[in-house]
């Protein structure tokens, strides 16, 4: 029975751990964070209440960053996240910063391990989709 098994690629195994680990860290995060948020409500750069209530209200993101107090245009993302990186709700932005771009940190093992086999045409998809997701992440291009 054990015959019928196959070896799993070594890439794939590294993409699943990272992906794997990362994404609880991630959940974690994001799970005490709401907890740091409502203990200290005056160590937030964002006001929650008018943030949910704009939300709930349906207004568009533009509408809803202006009530909330901060301005913001869609590439200035990482300037206020890094700005306001130790506060509590800047520790859930990285909560979720970290969930989104897992599949980036994954793809880092997986194509040095297709490098390092001579695997060339997997090294460069994971290349090409790791340069997609840092473009994103930095606004260049939209994938909404």
């Amino acid at each position: 029975m054990d015959e019928m098994i196959p070896d799993v690629d070594k890439s794939q195994l590294y993409y699943g751990k990272v992906t794997h680990w990362i994404t609880i860290v991630s959940c974690l995060i994001s799970l005490i964070t709401p907890v740091f948020i409502l203990l200290f409500p005056g160590k937030n750069y964002l006001n929650e209440t008018v943030l949910f209530e704009t939300i709930f209200k349906g207004k568009n993101p533009a509408d809803i960053w202006k009530a909330a107090g901060v301005s913001f245009n869609p590439g200035d993302f990482w300037k206020l996240f890094i700005k306001n990186f130790f506060t509590s709700d800047g520790l859930a932005a990285f909560g979720v910063v970290l969930g989104c771009s897992v599949t980036l940190w994954a793809l880092i093992p997986a194509a040095l391990q297709f490098n390092k086999k001579k695997e060339y045409f997997y090294l460069g998809v994971s290349i090409f989709f790791m340069a997609l997701i840092v473009l994103a992440m930095s606004g260049l291009i939209n994938m909404a």
